[in-house]
C-alpha cells in the first residue's frame, strides 16, 4: 500500500475519532444536570466534583507526553479511548459527591492521554503530508460538540435515563476506536534530512520546557482564557448586560461554537495561502474586534454579532498552536503538545474565578477588557513574527565571489 493511502487512512480515523471525542464530551456535559439532580448535590459540592476533571487533566497531561513518546500515538490513543469508555458509565453510578468527583478524575486523566494521543497522530499525519492539517482535526472536533449538544444528547434524554446516555457514548467510543485501530497506521516521529524523512529510533520522554515551548504555551493560555470565559460567560453577558432573555442568551453560546466550526474547516487553506503567522495575526485582530463590538454595543444582535467574531477570531489559534508545540522537540512531538497542554490548560482554570471576581467587582461588562487585552496581545505577538518574516525575505541573499549562494 502507498504512503499516500496509508496517510489518507489514518486521516479519516483520526477524524473519526476527534469527532467522536467532542461528540462524547458533549454529550456528558450536557447531562451534568441529570448528574446533580439525581445525588441532590449543592452547586458547591457540584462544582469541587467538576473540578475534579481538570485535576485529573492537569496531573497526567505530561505523563501521557511521556506515555506518547515511549509507546507510540496509536497505542497510546486507543488505551485513552478504551479508559474513557470504561470510565463513562462510572459517572452515572456514582452514588455520592465524592464517588461522581472521584469518576470525574478518572475521566480527566483518561481523557488527557486521548487528547494528547490523537492530537499528536494528527500532528504526525501533518508532517508527513508536508501541509498545514491541525485545523481540519479540530473541525471535526467542534462538529462533534455540535452534533453531541444539539441533536444527540436531546434525543437520547429524552427517551433514556443518564446511565444508558452514558453507557451508548461509551459504546460509540469504544466502536469508533475498534475501527480507527486498523486504519490509524504505525505513524512515528521522523526529523528532516535534507529532503528526507528519517525516523526517529529512540527519542526522550522527557525534557524542560524550552524558550520556544513557553512562548507558544503563553500564547496557548491566552487563547484558551479566551475560550473558557466566552464558554462560561457569554449566555450572561445577554441576560445581564444586553437584558434579553435566556432563550435568546442560548444563541451566543451555539452561534460561537458554530462560528469556531466554521473558521476552523477553512482555516487549512487559509494557512497554506497567507502562512501561520499571518493567520493568526488577523485572527486576532478580528476577535479583538469581536469583543469590543460586544461592550461598546451591549444590544442582544450586536452582542451576538460580536461573540461569532470572537468564535472566528479563535477557531484556528488552538490548532495552529498546537501544531507549532508539537514541532517544540523534533522526534517527540508528544512531549511538546503535552507540555503545551499543562501550561497552556492553566488559562483555562483560571478564567472564570478572575472574571468572576472581576465581574463582582466592576461589573461583568468591564471584565471583559480583560479578553480584549488577550486578543491584542495574540495579535501583536504575530504579526511581530510576520514583521520578522518579510524583513528577513528582504535581505539579499550572500554569494561567493564565484557567484555560488551561499547555503545555512
Amino acid at each position: 500500500m502507498s504512503e499516500q493511502k496509508i496517510l489518507g487512512r489514518a486521516r479519516v480515523a483520526t477524524s473519526a475519532v476527534f469527532f467522536t471525542n467532542g461528540a462524547v464530551l458533549a454529550i456528558w456535559a450536557t447531562n451534568i444536570p441529570g448528574m446533580k439532580q439525581a445525588l441532590r448535590l449543592s452547586d458547591s459540592e457540584l462544582g469541587i466534583a467538576l473540578s475534579a476533571f481538570a485535576a485529573g487533566t492537569m496531573l497526567m497531561m505530561c505523563l501521557a507526553g511521556a506515555l506518547v513518546t515511549r509507546i507510540g500515538s496509536r497505542k497510546s490513543l486507543l488505551l485513552g479511548a478504551g479508559l474513557v469508555s470504561a470510565v463513562l458509565p462510572l459517572c452515572g453510578l456514582a452514588s455520592s459527591a465524592w464517588s461522581l468527583a472521584a469518576a470525574i478524575f478518572v475521566l480527566g486523566v483518561a481523557n488527557s492521554i486521548l487528547d494528547v494521543a490523537m492530537n499528536t497522530h494528527g500532528s504526525l499525519i501533518e508532517a508527513r503530508k508536508g501541509r498545514s492539517l491541525m485545523s481540519s482535526f479540530h473541525a471535526v472536533f467542534s462538529i462533534g460538540g455540535l452534533a453531541g449538544a444539539s441533536a444527540v444528547a436531546t434525543l437520547l434524554s429524552n427517551t433514556l435515563g443518564l446511565l444508558q446516555c452514558l453507557i451508548i457514548s461509551a459504546a460509540a467510543t469504544a466502536t469508533v476506536a475498534l475501527f480507527a485501530a486498523f486504519w490509524l497506521g504505525d505513524l512515528r516521529p521522523c526529523v528532516k534530512v535534507g529532503d528526507d524523512c528519517q525516523p526517529v529510533t529512540k527519542a526522550k520522554s522527557f525534557a524542560w520546557p524550552n524558550r520556544a515551548l513557553i512562548c507558544i504555551a503563553s500564547l496557548t493560555f491566552l487563547a484558551l482564557f479566551i475560550e473558557r470565559t466566552v464558554i462560561d460567560w457569554s449566555s450572561l453577558y445577554l441576560t445581564d448586560v444586553s437584558h434579553t432573555s435566556a432563550n435568546i442568551a442560548a444563541f451566543a453560546f451555539g452561534a460561537f461554537s458554530f462560528a469556531m466550526a466554521i473558521g476552523r474547516l477553512g482555516g487549512d487553506v487559509l494557512i497554506r495561502k497567507l502562512g501561520a503567522n499571518t493567520v493568526l495575526a488577523v485572527s486576532g485582530g478580528i476577535g479583538a474586534a469581536g469583543v469590543a463590538l460586544a461592550v461598546i454595543f451591549p444590544l442582544p444582535a450586536t452582542s451576538i454579532a460580536g461573540f461569532i467574531l470572537v468564535g472566528v477570531g479563535l477557531s484556528n489559534m488552538t490548532p495552529l498552536l498546537y501544531s507549532q508545540a508539537s514541532k517544540a522537540y523534533p522526534g517527540a512531538p508528544g512531549l511538546g503538545l503535552a507540555m503545551n497542554g499543562t501550561l497552556g490548560y492553566t488559562g483555562f482554570l483560571l478564567a472564570p474565578p478572575v472574571i468572576g471576581f472581576l465581574s463582582e467587582s466592576f461589573g461583568l461588562k468591564l471584565s471583559m477588557v480583560i479578553p480584549f487585552v488577550a486578543f491584542i496581545l495574540l495579535m501583536g505577538s504575530h504579526f511581530q513574527k510576520v514583521r520578522m518574516q518579510r524583513f528577513k525575505a528582504s535581505l539579499p541573499t550572500p554569494r561567493l565571489p564565484c557567484g555560488e549562494v551561499v547555503r545555512d
